[in-house]
């Protein structure tokens, strides 16, 4: 017994010497919490050159991750997009001493029977965000849009 105590007093002595840092350490940021929530603005598509409501949410999975989530965007035909990502990493980076969190994403749609692939980055700073997707039609043409964004 006394052999147990005099290792628990040395482990301890020994992880207070090094700072050893718990696993459940609090000075680690969220990431994700900073960004998570819901977004309103527009899009621009480029190709349409028509400016459109979209409502999107951020929502928090881990401390450096996301799930982005579009419910009932109505596409210029009458369809519906509706779409949820699986985890998106948040990165965070320092900018004029703000922070600035990067967010990147890919995935591939059928829009009108054409497959498309859709790589978007996005940047969340100071609660608006700034997005920027491409999305290549049939391995052939290329649009953009572009969504401006206010957390609710």
């Amino acid at each position: 017994m006394k052999f147990v105590g005099l290792l628990l007093l040395l482990c301890f002595a020994v992880g207070g010497s090094m700072n050893a840092t718990p696993v459940n350490n609090t000075n680690k940021k969220d990431h994700a919490a900073a960004v998570a929530g819901t977004y309103n603005g527009e899009a621009f598509i480029e190709i349409m050159q028509q400016k459109m409501k979209l409502k999107l949410e951020l929502q928090r999975t881990h401390r450096d991750s996301v799930i982005v989530v579009v419910k009932d965007f109505m596409l210029p035909n009458g369809q519906k997009f509706n779409y949820r990502s699986n985890g998106v990493s948040v990165k965070p980076e320092v900018k004029d001493g703000k922070t600035v969190y990067k967010l990147n994403i890919s995935f591939t749609y059928t829009y009108n029977g054409m497959p498309m692939k859709v790589t978007a980055t996005g940047t969340v700073k100071d609660g608006e965000l700034d997005s920027l997707v491409k999305a290549t039609i049939m391995d052939a043409m290329e649009t953009k849009v572009t969504y401006k964004a206010k957390k609710a």
